[in-house]
């Protein structure tokens, strides 16, 4: 079972075909792909059925003589090329053109004019020009002549809370760009009289739950958060507006979006797939056909409610916890503000897998916390219950620390706010 999202309309195919046909004709990644395939006959829906023939997975990046368009490896137009690593560990190359940069405008367009068109002051701290998200941060309000100024902050000052208030006070802000725990992070920091100013918070890269979004808004009480669902490879795939009151659906204006069932004991929890739509006549550094990027979709009652990535979920024996339950849990709960997680895979060397999850307080500790934090993850997830509690297959340890001491002997870049360190890669 699957169901589609995005640029599925009879209106849409047009361009939809054309971006295949395009392809096909001039990349052999996907002219291999679509062997045997009536492009003129082809839907969304078709090409939902076509998952397991006609996709690309991150790994497949590396081959850029495969992957590339022939008017990339000549050059016959000007592309920047953008550098990422998120998803396998080893830097990939994306060649980004003028018609992408266009694409990524048109992706952000509506939340712009709404929301960061009203000589607001924009403070950002994704990293400069030519990171991707750098990229799409800055690109689309210089290409709209978006009416506000644009202030890179240097991540640096993250780690520097006085020369960050410093900064923030001569800047004023009114929109805060940043990583989603970035952002709450500054939100535990920062002066009222800086939080207040505050309407409109710019996040993406990490999970945003219920219970994470209410928490911050909770501290921006004047604020809305545009959450944006992006990558490198697609730039911002699709966003959502939550406020006090509501949270819209996610809107995907330029992609096509696969959610496929994939896990009979995790069924709310549905594969994401994703392809890029070029406008006729436009040509994209890297065609994307049913791009298997790792991302879930949580999926409740027919809503997507979160987007996560796989790579943010602990496995215990078969039993898999995701980090977007731990949230929802920490981020509930009123004397907890944050937390890490310490996981030990199963390898040779280690038969037993184990995770340390750590829950930070502000002030005096919660008497009973680790008990309690348990028994709320074992109720949200009873296949990590039986894999730890009955079957002793797995351990699940839970450590409550003063907030400022979670992350003291973990590593730390800047702008960087990791939740899972996995032992032998992370640390």
């Amino acid at each position: 079972m699957f169901t589609v999202l995005g640029r599925t309309t009879q209106r849409d195919l047009g361009d939809f075909r054309y971006t295949v046909e395009t392809a096909t004709k001039t990349t052999e990644f996907w002219r291999e792909k679509f062997d045997g395939i009536e492009v003129e006959s082809l839907t969304a829906e078709k090409l939902a059925d076509l998952t397991d023939r006609v996709s690309i997975t991150p790994q497949d990046l590396y081959k850029t003589d495969l992957i590339w368009p022939d008017y990339i490896k000549t050059p016959k137009v000007f592309y920047a090329v953008m550098r990422t690593s998120g998803t396998t560990g080893k830097p990939k190359r994306i060649p980004y053109t003028r018609d992408d940069r266009s694409r990524t405008t048109r992706q952000l367009a509506p939340w712009i004019r709404e929301y960061v068109d009203r000589s607001d002051r924009v403070a950002s701290f994704f990293p400069m020009l030519p990171s991707s998200s750098g990229m799409f941060a800055f690109g689309p309000l210089e290409a709209l002549n978006a009416k506000c100024a644009y202030y890179q902050v240097p991540i640096q000052y993250l780690q520097d809370r006085n020369l960050l208030l410093r900064e923030l006070e001569d800047i004023r802000p009114t929109v805060l760009y940043a990583l989603t725990a970035t952002a709450y992070n500054l939100g535990l920091i920062l002066p009222e009289r800086i939080t207040k100013d505050i309407q409109t918070i710019v996040v993406g890269g990490e999970t945003l739950t219920p219970a994470l979004a209410k928490a911050m808004l909770e501290i921006f009480e004047n604020a809305v958060i545009i959450d944006n669902f992006g990558s490198t490879e697609d730039a911002v795939t699709g966003y959502r507006v939550v406020t006090h009151r509501k949270t819209t659906e996610f809107t995907f204006s330029e992609s096509i979006v696969i959610l496929k069932e994939r896990d009979e004991q995790y069924p709310e929890y549905h594969k994401v797939y994703i392809t890029k739509v070029m406008r006729n006549g436009e040509l994209t550094g890297l065609p994307l056909f049913n791009y298997d990027i790792g991302d879930l979709a949580r999926v409740e009652n027919g809503r997507v409610t979160s987007i996560i990535r796989t790579k943010d979920a602990i496995i215990l024996s078969g039993a898999k916890l995701h980090i977007d339950q731990l949230m929802d849990i920490v981020y509930s709960h009123p004397e907890l503000q944050d937390f890490v997680v310490i996981y030990y895979p199963l390898s040779p060397e280690n038969p037993k897998p184990k995770a340390i999850i750590r829950v930070g307080y502000s002030g005096q500790k919660p008497s009973g916390i680790e008990d309690e934090i348990r028994e709320m993850i074992y109720s949200v997830n009873n296949p990590v219950r039986y894999e730890v509690e009955e079957s002793k297959l797995s351990e699940l340890e839970i450590v409550a620390l003063p907030v400022e001491k979670l992350r003291e002997d973990l590593p730390k870049k800047p702008g960087k706010t990791k939740r899972l360190y996995i032992v032998g890669r992370d640390i």
